[in-house]
């Protein structure tokens, strides 16, 4: 699906290969939210592209597949998302994980790389069998043009079973300075992530994106985790908060999330779905300590280094909090 941008919002949708759009669509009296990663580049494609595969009892992507039609309207929110390559690489390699439908945001990141940079890039992407290729001609093509930079490895499940840790193992060997990116089903990119902690791959050099689904008002969990309840004595009258290059100090207010106490003081951080599963208000947590109720966008190794989900995050002690939007992932 290619979307047509109006002239008064493409600033404001400018995006970086490997991110993701949150599509609104109204279903049975509901609004319902899905996010779909871009497979377009915007170095390559003239406008922004999104795949979506149709899914059993899949309401959001039976209505795209089944009612959107050409000329029709769409309700959109701005690219959001940290999986895209880092500015400050150099020349060390890209390599690509894709599973199944995940190739998506890969194939963003292939491109604008083959496009924009001198590195080299490895795709190692693993479907069912030969029919569930997505994008095979294009990037056959793009193997064509650059035969010397583009190395693509196809694993296909029916030949031999699902991609062991040995062969993922193999695979990364002699790019281990290089620069990873993962997306798939959660099976492949656990033993994905197993082959990066045995090959001592760092965690910094690494990138996941899991494609979660926002839950529908009428499928929500309503035993779902929630937050202990916050006394007076673990509150902070405020929290240092980085955006845009600047520190604001932020009145908290109890009961709120850090979130929603900057959106209330007047600031405008990222966000979207504002229930855990998106990851677009992820920020470093620089100091003091926070409790989130759904850490669903986040990968263990995140929590480790400091990340959070500012739309589930409430202060957990009364410890300055410092969050930093800026910082690079």
């Amino acid at each position: 699906f290619i979307f047509a941008v109006p002239e008064s919002l493409q600033e404001e949708f400018r995006y970086r290969a490997g991110q993701f759009l949150t599509f609104e669509v109204s279903w049975e009296g509901m609004q319902l939210h899905r996010c779909y990663s871009l497979s377009s580049a915007p170095e390559t494609d003239p406008w922004p592209k999104v795949t979506v595969k149709r899914v059993d009892e899949g309401r959001v992507s039976n209505w795209f597949n089944d009612q959107l039609s050409v000329g029709d309207a769409i309700l959109v929110q701005p690219p959001e998302g940290r999986f895209s390559m880092r500015s400050n690489e150099g020349d060390h390699g890209i390599v690509l994980f894709g599973g199944g439908s995940g190739i998506t945001p890969v194939l963003s990141i292939l491109k604008s790389a083959l496009r924009t940079t001198e590195r080299d890039v490895k795709l190692i992407y693993a479907n069912r069998d030969a029919r569930s290729i997505i994008f095979k001609d294009e990037i056959d093509l793009w193997l064509a043009e650059f035969p010397q930079r583009l190395e693509v490895i196809h694993h296909l499940d029916s030949d031999g079973g699902f991609m062991s840790l040995a062969e993922v193992r193999e695979h990364i060997r002699g790019w281990e300075d290089g620069e990873f990116f993962v997306c798939g089903p959660t099976g492949y990119m656990d033993t994905v992530e197993e082959a990066f902690k045995a090959s001592k791959i760092d965690a910094d050099q690494t990138k996941f994106e899991r494609f979660l689904s926002l839950p529908d008002p009428d499928r929500r969990d309503k035993s779902a985790a929630v937050v202990p309840e916050q006394s007076d004595d673990e509150i902070p009258a405020s929290f240092k908060m980085v955006l845009e290059g600047q520190s604001h100090d932020v009145q908290y207010e109890k009961g709120l999330t850090l979130l929603a106490s900057a959106v209330k003081a007047g600031h405008k951080p990222p966000s979207s779905c504002e229930d855990g599963y998106c990851g677009c208000c992820m920020a470093l947590l620089k100091s003091g300590s926070v409790n989130m109720a759904n850490h669903d966008a986040l990968e263990p190794s995140d929590i480790e280094r400091g990340w959070v989900l500012a739309c589930q995050a409430r202060p957990a002690s009364q410890e300055p909090i410092e969050l930093d939007f800026d910082a690079e992932y």
